[in-house]
């Protein structure tokens, strides 16, 4: 074997091994660095994962795991975000000066509203005289000089909420925004699993207390519950039965039990009867003594 052979059978493996560890370190510093890795980008500037995360994890528990269920969502408002700062930002708009970080930027986008499309509402007198003659007796049959003012604040408040949000989609449809699938996707958590009908129709029989929450995930009351049901659960297993069930997934479940409001926890007794009903959030120690009163030792 020449000189040449046997060199090559040590550079060769050692070569490979630099490369890909010069691979792995690529994509550690750029290809898998959320902070390098680009969710949305509107016109110039991009919307990193890692900012995305940072945003999201500024919201209150309950609401972010909503959220990141769908993070679509969260993402087009910082899109409009950031479409509505690069406008304040072309037109020269300035902080306010006691504003600091999120509120700066709040400032910014405050004050371009407010010059494009606020200042601009007008309230004819037919448009108050109108509101008035329509809802005179609900104001106490006061004169109109009287109420013309509060009349006159009502219309241009509703006139402005119209109007900025038709502002804002204008400057969302001429923006050029690439919105990176993968990384949504990627940012994304399951939605929670519930339980199905059939599970609790089966306990109604099993000689146990039952307790059903009838909700929804896109329900936040039914959300804050959950931890709590998820405790009790735990537990009284073995004592009484406790189902998460989502009414838009079991329609003919929530009609049969005449669901109005959710979250609607039932509790049946040991023979499966209904024996009381709440509707709306609920504490802990209140829905425990409703269990013990079924029955649940």
């Amino acid at each position: 074997m020449s000189k040449a052979s046997k060199n090559l059978k040590w550079i060769l493996p050692v070569l490979a091994v630099v490369i890909a560890g010069g691979v792995f370190g690529y994509l550690q510093l750029f290809a898998w660095n959320p902070e390098r890795q680009k969710i949305a980008v509107i016109n110039d500037r991009s919307i990193t994962v890692a900012q995305f995360g940072r945003e999201i994890a500024k919201i209150p528990a309950p609401y972010q795991d909503m959220l990141r269920e769908e993070p679509k969502q969260f993402l087009e408002q910082l899109v409009l975000k950031e479409i509505l700062l690069q406008e304040a930002e072309r037109q020269g708009m300035k902080n306010d000066p006691a504003a600091k970080g999120e509120e700066a930027e709040v400032s910014r986008i405050q004050s371009l509203l407010k010059k494009e499309v606020l200042d601009k509402v007008k309230v004819s007198q037919e448009e108050v005289e109108e509101i008035y003659r329509q809802h005179r007796d609900q104001l106490g049959k006061k004169p109109l000089n009287e109420v013309a003012p509060v009349i006159e604040n009502i219309i241009r408040e509703a006139k402005g909420k119209e109007q900025v949000e038709e502002y804002v989609t204008s400057l969302r449809t001429k923006a050029k925004v690439e919105i990176n699938e993968n990384h949504v996707q990627a940012v994304s958590v399951p939605t929670p699993q519930t339980d199905t009908a059939e599970e609790f129709k089966r306990a109604l029989r099993s000689g146990q207390p039952v307790l059903v929450d009838l909700g929804a995930n896109s329900c936040m009351p039914c959300r804050q519950i959950r931890p709590i049901l998820k405790e009790i659960k735990q537990e009284y297993t073995g004592k009484a039965h406790v189902f998460v069930i989502d009414v838009y997934k079991y329609k003919e479940l929530a009609g049969e039990y005449r669901v109005q409001l959710i979250p609607t926890l039932i509790f049946f007794n040991k023979s499966g009867k209904e024996v009381f009903r709440h509707m709306g959030a609920w504490d802990k120690a209140s829905i425990v003594g409703k269990l013990k009163e079924t029955g649940a030792a």
